[in-house]
């Protein structure tokens, strides 16, 4: 009886599963009083997906009581009050507590308030979100920025021209701006050779150890100051009348 042979037909190529974008993670935070009204706080609650969102009291973490994790939030929102004010998370985002903030959301994540009102006119509040770190965007209330992205610095050129040419040797693509790379190094010469018009560069190739001495000629001397008749002159003392009382 001849063998039989099982063929293989299975591949040995297995393709990666496709990734699924992941929900972002969002974080609610309550005043005090949505405490007593639980059927406004279900309503919040039910607008976002329940795997992908948490809520804290802003109380509790104002005090201290819990903790948030860092670099975990797309969106944290504040909550408006149970009498559709913001009064009590206004008393309760203090700096310490926008410090947490800014340390739990991602970079590229985004601190708003329900009302959209946070930080929407220029004032104290504002200024202590934006020294907290983050950066107002018209429309879309607060940004964590990501310092890790590569940023180009736009220049503009104007009058400084030629400064930019001379710097890097760059023409501007648009004729209003460039873009000079942060982390590129200039050479002296490139500098020297392309000098605007009006700036100078110091040559510290020049021999500067053995400065140039004046001659001998050009120092005074003192014994010629007074010749002879200024010598033999009689020195007049001015006399003062005595007065006895």
């Amino acid at each position: 009886m001849s063998p039989s042979v099982t063929v293989d037909t299975a591949s040995d190529f297995t393709l990666p599963a496709k990734s699924t974008l992941q929900p972002q993670r969002t974080l609610l935070l309550s005043p005090p009083s949505l405490s007593s009204h639980p059927e406004k706080l279900n309503n919040v609650i039910e607008s976002h997906d329940r795997n992908a969102t948490d809520m804290q009291m802003l109380d509790r973490l104002s005090l201290g009581l819990v903790s948030l994790p860092e670099s975990t939030y797309d969106l944290i929102l504040v909550l408006t009050d149970a009498d559709g004010t913001r009064k009590e998370s206004q008393n309760l985002l203090s700096r310490d507590m926008l410090a947490l903030l800014v340390k739990t959301l991602r970079p590229g994540g985004r601190l708003r308030s329900q009302d959209e009102q946070l930080g929407g006119s220029a004032g104290p509040e504002r200024n202590e979100v934006i020294l907290a770190g983050l950066v107002y965007e018209d429309g879309k209330g607060f940004c964590k920025p990501d310092y890790g992205a590569h940023v180009s610095v736009p220049l503009k050129l104007g009058k400084t021209k030629g400064v930019a040419q001379a710097a890097g040797g760059l023409n501007p693509t648009n004729g209003d701006s460039i873009s000079l790379p942060l982390n590129s190094k200039w050479k002296s010469g490139d500098l020297a050779n392309n000098a605007p018009a009006g700036v100078g560069f110091v040559d510290f190739s020049d021999d500067l150890s053995q400065p140039e001495v004046d001659s001998d000629d050009e120092l005074i001397d003192e014994d010629t100051l007074l010749d002879e008749n200024d010598l033999k002159r009689h020195i007049k003392i001015r006399e003062y009348p005595l007065h006895f009382t």
